[in-house]
């Protein structure tokens, strides 16, 4: 049973070691960085390994959180999370994919009905076409803040950038992709 208890206090406890606590915010924020880490990586088996460093990695180093001084837990995991997508990359030196799995359980409706699995997976694939098109760091901006909901602030401090900055980031690849999956309006033809 999940539980209700506010994320500070399980933060402050988990600080002090308390791996029910740790237990708690993993249950919170596996589904998150899971689907980050997934459309990062490409495929499910690599998505589970960097889901599985990000929580290692913030277990050993969850005494250096510091409510004072990092955005948010939130932020902080997701900091985790960049850093071990970009090491396994470097490790790898694989090209980043953005391939999409089948509907997870809240869109098993569209299993039932196949041709909203169809509109579903060209809506996808135009998606992830879009998205690959944006350089690298705007495609991080795009999946922190729209996929992940994290707020402009976090994010900058995931990419070491100012939320100015990230802002700005974001404007510039929300209008890449309108531009790319918005239809233009032809010109007159003579």
């Amino acid at each position: 049973m999940p539980t209700t208890e506010p994320e500070a206090a399980l933060v402050e406890r988990a600080i002090r070691r308390d791996a029910e606590a740790f237990g708690a915010l993993y249950d919170r924020y596996f589904d998150r960085v899971y689907r980050y880490a997934r459309l990062r990586v490409g495929n499910a088996a690599d998505a589970e390994d960097v889901v599985a460093a990000v929580f290692l990695s913030a277990w050993r180093a969850i005494d250096r959180f510091s409510p004072k001084h990092d955005a948010s837990f939130a932020g902080w995991l997701f900091r985790l999370a960049h850093n071990a997508v970009v090491d396994r990359y470097r490790r790898a030196r694989d090209d980043v994919s953005l391939d999409a799995e089948a509907p997870r359980s809240e869109e098993v409706t569209l299993l039932a009905n196949p041709e909203s699995l169809l509109e579903w997976r060209l809506t996808v694939d135009e998606l992830r076409h879009a998205l690959a098109q944006l350089t690298e760091e705007q495609r991080e901006v795009v999946l922190l803040r729209f996929v992940e909901g994290l707020s402009a602030r976090e994010v900058g401090d995931i990419l070491g950038k100012q939320e100015g900055t990230v802002r700005g980031m974001q404007f510039r690849a929300i209008e890449a992709l309108r531009r790319l999956l918005v239809p233009q309006p032809r010109g007159k033809q003579s």
